[in-house]
């Protein structure tokens, strides 16, 4: 019998990480459940060795299974996920700093860090002094759309990322999204209206100590309440928490890939 030398099992070990990461990967914001099919086409390999991959990572807690419905993302990324969220050092400092942003102009603050293909939600303050309380869940992945995605995407450089960010958004929209970047990145904020929802967004960027976007600190409120422009108490007292969170003196923030 042939015994597998230790590096050959290393390699092998490595593809199946690989196989198993770009699994993960064909998820989304818009596209939260895959099917067989899908994963077949998209991972290139054939449909039994696809489906043997599926299914150990059902059986593992990575993805769920509904006849039917297909693959969803499992309960194990979820704790995992939130656990990761939790563990960073960023949240820490944001915290305090966050609530008093939240006294003081009277708004839901959220704090959202990039999650591949959209805004991941790591920290909100409630607003606690009105009484109709506005909220969003942590662990949650807002549209790109939103005033925290326009900035993540106002710092994406690599091609590969944009499109993933900007799948599924209308080519008109697309476009218009794109003509924006830079103004985001001059000025140094974004605004977003929901207006579905009747609500308004303003977020800022957080820099990292090479100067690269790390996370987004926004306001949100209804549109009634919230600013239409820059000129507002309400986004200085933002853009100064923005800066507090980031490292000292960010200068020229450089861009994410």
């Amino acid at each position: 019998m042939a015994t597998q030398v230790p590096e050959e099992r290393d390699s092998r070990d490595l593809q199946v990480l690989a196989r198993v990461t770009r699994v993960l990967d064909l998820f989304d914001h818009e596209r939260s459940r895959i099917d067989l099919g899908y994963a077949t086409e998209q991972l290139g390999l054939n449909r039994s060795t696809t489906y043997r991959y599926l299914t150990a990572m059902v059986k593992h807690g990575l993805l769920v299974h509904s006849p039917g419905q297909g693959y969803a993302l499992g309960p194990t990324l979820s704790r995992v996920g939130l656990l990761a969220l939790d563990r960073l050092p960023l949240l820490d400092r944001a915290d305090p700093i966050m609530r008093s942003l939240s006294e003081a102009v009277h708004e839901t603050t959220v704090l959202s860090v990039w999650g591949g293909s959209g805004p991941l939600v790591a920290r909100v303050h409630d607003e606690q002094s009105r009484f109709i309380r506005i909220s969003v869940a942590v662990g949650s992945t807002l549209p790109i759309t939103t005033a925290q995605g326009l900035v993540f995407l106002a710092h994406l450089a690599d091609r590969r990322a944009l499109d993933r960010a900007l799948a599924g958004v209308p080519a008109a929209s697309r476009d218009a999204l794109l003509a924006h970047r830079e103004g985001i990145r001059r000025q140094g904020y974004a605004l977003s209206d929901a207006s579905g929802d009747g609500l308004r967004g303003i977020a800022a960027p957080i820099y990292g100590i090479d100067g690269s976007l790390t996370a987004t600190l926004a306001l949100i409120g209804t549109i009634n309440r919230m600013p239409e422009a820059g000129d507002d108490a309400r986004v200085v007292a933002l853009l100064h928490a923005a800066r507090t969170l980031s490292h000292p003196e960010p200068t020229e923030a450089a861009p994410r890939g």
